[in-house]
C-alpha cells in the first residue's frame, strides 16, 4: 500500500475502506447517514469535530420552498458525495453573522438526540426567509425578499406569506423600510434578530428559523439545476434593470413558456416593471420557486449524487440561517410528507381594491419616507391573514358574512383634537367595504376614545365586530342617538396617531423607488 503522506488524503483513504468493509449501499433513504454518523464516532479525536454549514432551505421569495424541500433530500443521499457535501457545509454559517456554532457530522441523524423542531408541537413551523443583495453590491444587504414560510405539522400543508420590501416600520421615533431591518442588524451585531422581532410583531407569529441567501447564491442554484422553466404571463420590459455598479441596462422578456438559466430568472423575479406594479414581482417570485422545485424534485436532478453535491457546493458561501445540524434527520422525516405541490400563497400588497396595504408618505425630525402602511393604520388584517394562513376560506365567509348584512349606514362623528381625522377614517371604511358615510360635526364634543353605539339592537353583528377591530374601538353601552343611521362612531384622540401619514398615489411610490434606483 502506498505511503498516505497527509491528514486530508489519510481521512479519505480512511473513509472509502470504511464503506467498502461494511458493503453498505449509498441510497438508501437513511442508512447511509447513520452510517456516516458511525464512521465519524470511529475515526474522530476527542474534542475534534467538523465545522458544518448545512444548506438550509429557501432563500427569497423566488424558490425558498423548493430550496427547502430540496436541501433537505440531499442529506439522504449520503456518502456518495460526503467529501464534495463537506467543503460546501463548512462554508454557510449557523447562527450569527460574527459567531457561528458548529456542530459535528455525528448530530445530523443521531436519532437518540437530535432537538425536536421549534413550533412541531404547536402544528406549526414558521421560517423567516431572506433574499438579500450580495456584500460587494449596490443596495449591501438590505432583503429583497421577505417571505415567512410555514409548514402545518398536522396536515403537512404549507403557506407561503409574502411582505413587501416598501412596507414602513417604526425605529425608534421615525420610520423606515422593512428591508433594511436586517442590513441594520449586521451593523449592530445582532444579525437577524432587528428584522425576525419586527416580522413577528406584523404577523403575531412566532418565527422559529430564518434563512438569509444573496442573489449570486440563487443564480449559481438556477444554472446549476440547468435552468428552469418559466410560463411568462405577459409581456414584461424594464429599461432601468440595475446593472454592474450603478448603471442600469434592459430586460425584456416574452410571454409564454421560457426557459431561463439563474440570471435570467433573477431579472425575472427581481424587476418591479409590471402591469401589477410592485406587486406583481410577487406573483412572480412565487411563480419562480415553484419551478425551482419542480426541477430540483425531477428525476434526473434527485437521483443524480454527483448533481446535489455540485448543489451544496454552489450554496456553501451563500445561505447563512440558525437551523443546527442536529434538525436536519426531523427535517427529512417532515419534508417526506409535506406537500409543496399545493402552497397557500399570501402576498401582502397595495395594488387591488382589498388590498391590505396603501401608499404613503411620512415625516419627522428626520425628513420624509415613502412606503406601504396597512390601510386600516394597525396590523389587524395582517395578523389575521397570517394567523389564517392555512384557512383563509374563515376569512372570505366572514367578509361575506358582514356584505350580507348591507347596506350598512354609519354616521362619523369627529370628537378629537384632530380635524382631519374624520377624513382618514372615512377612506379606511371605504376600503373594508362600507360607502354609506355620512360626516356629522358637533361643536364642543370632545372624547379621549373612540367609540360605537349600535342602533339596530344586534341586528348587524358581524358590521359591528368589523368596525370595532379595525377602528379600533369601543362599544358603546348607550344606544341613544339623534342620528339614523345603523351605526355612531364618536372619532376619539386614541385613534389621531394611527394617521400620522399623508397617502400618495401607487404611481407616486414608483416614481420615488425609481429615482432612488431602491430596487
Amino acid at each position: 500500500m502506498d505511503i498516505i503522506r497527509n491528514k486530508k488524503a489519510l481521512r479519505k483513504h480512511q473513509q472509502r475502506r470504511y464503506f467498502q468493509q461494511r458493503k453498505q449501499p449509498m441510497m438508501d433513504n437513511g442508512p447511509e447517514i447513520e452510517l456516516l454518523n458511525d464512521y465519524v464516532n470511529r475515526t474522530r479525536k476527542p474534542g475534534h469535530g467538523h465545522t458544518i454549514n448545512i444548506p438550509k432551505k429557501r432563500g427569497g421569495k423566488i424558490f425558498w420552498i423548493a430550496l427547502l424541500s430540496f436541501i433537505i433530500s440531499i442529506c439522504i443521499a449520503g456518502y456518495a458525495f460526503y467529501k464534495e457535501a463537506d467543503n460546501a457545509l463548512e462554508k454557510i454559517s449557523i447562527g450569527t453573522e460574527e459567531h457561528s456554532v458548529f456542530k459535528t457530522i455525528s448530530n445530523i441523524a443521531n436519532p437518540h438526540s437530535y432537538e425536536k423542531l421549534d413550533g412541531f408541537t404547536d402544528g406549526r413551523i414558521n421560517i423567516l426567509l431572506l433574499g438579500r443583495a450580495n456584500s460587494h453590491k449596490s443596495g449591501k444587504d438590505l432583503t429583497d425578499t421577505i417571505i415567512v414560510a410555514s409548514i402545518n405539522t398536522k396536515d403537512y400543508t404549507v403557506g407561503l406569506f409574502s411582505i413587501p420590501r416598501d412596507l414602513l416600520v417604526t425605529n425608534g421615533n421615525y420610520y423606515v423600510k422593512i428591508n433594511s431591518r436586517y442590513q441594520t442588524g449586521l451593523r449592530q451585531k445582532r444579525g437577524a434578530q432587528y428584522i425576525i422581532d419586527t416580522i413577528e410583531d406584523i404577523t403575531a407569529q412566532k418565527i422559529h428559523y430564518y434563512i438569509v441567501m444573496d442573489f449570486e447564491g440563487f443564480i449559481n442554484v438556477i444554472d446549476t439545476l440547468g435552468g428552469i422553466n418559466v410560463d411568462v404571463p405577459h409581456h414584461i420590459i424594464d429599461t432601468k434593470y440595475p446593472g454592474p455598479g450603478y448603471s442600469y441596462e434592459t430586460f425584456e422578456v416574452y410571454p409564454g413558456l421560457q426557459k431561463f438559466d439563474g440570471t435570467t430568472a433573477l431579472k425575472y423575479a427581481r424587476t418591479r416593471h409590471d402591469v401589477e406594479g410592485d406587486f406583481g414581482r410577487a406573483k412572480r417570485q412565487q411563480q419562480v420557486m415553484q419551478a425551482a422545485r419542480n426541477k430540483a424534485f425531477s428525476l434526473g436532478t434527485i437521483i443524480n449524487p454527483l448533481k446535489i453535491a455540485e448543489i451544496f457546493t454552489t450554496l456553501g458561501n451563500h445561505i447563512h440561517t440558525d437551523i443546527t445540524p442536529n434538525e436536519i434527520e426531523p427535517f427529512i422525516t417532515l419534508m417526506k410528507k409535506v406537500d409543496t405541490h399545493n402552497i397557500n400563497n399570501v402576498v401582502v400588497d397595495a395594488w387591488k381594491p382589498n388590498s391590505l396595504l396603501i401608499s404613503a408618505r411620512y415625516y419627522s425630525d428626520h425628513g420624509g419616507i415613502s412606503g406601504l402602511v396597512p390601510r386600516i393604520g394597525n396590523y389587524r388584517e395582517i395578523r389575521e391573514h397570517a394567523e389564517n394562513l392555512f384557512n383563509l376560506n374563515k376569512i372570505a365567509q366572514r367578509e361575506k358574512d358582514i356584505k350580507n348584512e348591507s347596506p350598512t349606514t354609519i354616521t362619523l362623528i369627529n370628537a378629537s383634537d384632530d380635524r382631519a381625522i374624520t377624513g382618514h377614517v372615512r377612506n379606511m371604511l371605504h376600503m373594508i367595504g362600507f360607502n354609506n358615510i355620512f360626516i356629522k360635526y358637533e361643536k364642543d364634543l370632545t372624547a379621549e376614545n373612540t367609540t360605537v353605539i349600535d342602533t339596530t339592537g344586534g341586528n348587524k353583528p358581524f358590521s359591528l365586530d368589523e368596525i370595532l377591530k379595525k377602528l379600533p374601538a369601543i362599544k358603546s353601552h348607550s344606544q341613544e342617538t339623534d342620528y339614523n343611521t345603523d351605526f355612531v362612531i364618536i372619532l376619539g384622540n386614541d385613534i389621531v396617531d394611527t394617521y400620522t401619514y399623508t397617502e400618495i398615489s401607487q404611481e407616486e411610490l414608483e416614481k420615488e423607488n425609481a429615482k432612488n434606483n431602491d430596487k
